[in-house]
């Protein structure tokens, strides 16, 4: 199995190493013996996580094209401004809520809003300086057609949640 190793630098500045593999047949077991340096903490978290996107896709003897993302440790700058992200999409999602709320009645809409506002901050994660973002993407073509298939995690500081 090839695995090429890349460097990427995302939005805020965090810094992703991208690790991309294909599976063929036979080569589910591979799986749990990727060697994953940048990984600390949660190996075994990220372990599964890679095995269940790779179940998911049901490759069927298919090679399976397998990217996996995993941050540098955030720094609080970095934290700071996905958090601000995570409140910003918050306020427009009951923004939104609330002019659709609104032909209810001005206190339907408000409350409306509002919760919605505070259901969708809650259901975003919130970043500390020193968390990892892992991340899984998978592909398999042919079948019914190209499948794909993503999923992520966030790697808590001191194992916190």
């Amino acid at each position: 199995m090839d695995v090429v190793r890349t460097q990427h630098v995302g939005h805020y500045g965090v810094v992703f190493t991208l690790i991309h593999f294909t599976v063929g047949p036979g080569g589910a077991a591979y799986l749990r013996t990727l060697n994953l340096p940048e990984i600390t903490t949660g190996q075994f978290e990220v372990t599964q996580l890679i095995e269940d996107t790779y179940a998911r896709m049901l490759a069927q003897g298919r090679p399976c094209r397998i990217t996996l993302a995993i941050s540098r440790p955030m720094s609080r700058n970095s934290a700071d401004l996905l958090n601000d992200q995570r409140a910003t999409i918050g306020t427009i999602v009951g923004s939104i809520s609330g002019k659709i709320a609104a032909p209810a009645g001005a206190v339907v809409g408000a409350v409306t809003g509002t919760t919605l506002a505070a259901a969708s901050k809650n259901k975003l994660p919130t970043y500390h300086a020193g968390d990892v973002i892992f991340s899984v993407d998978a592909e398999v073509s042919g079948g019914i057609g190209p499948q794909r298939s993503s999923t992520s995690l966030i790697l808590k500081v001191n194992g916190g949640r």
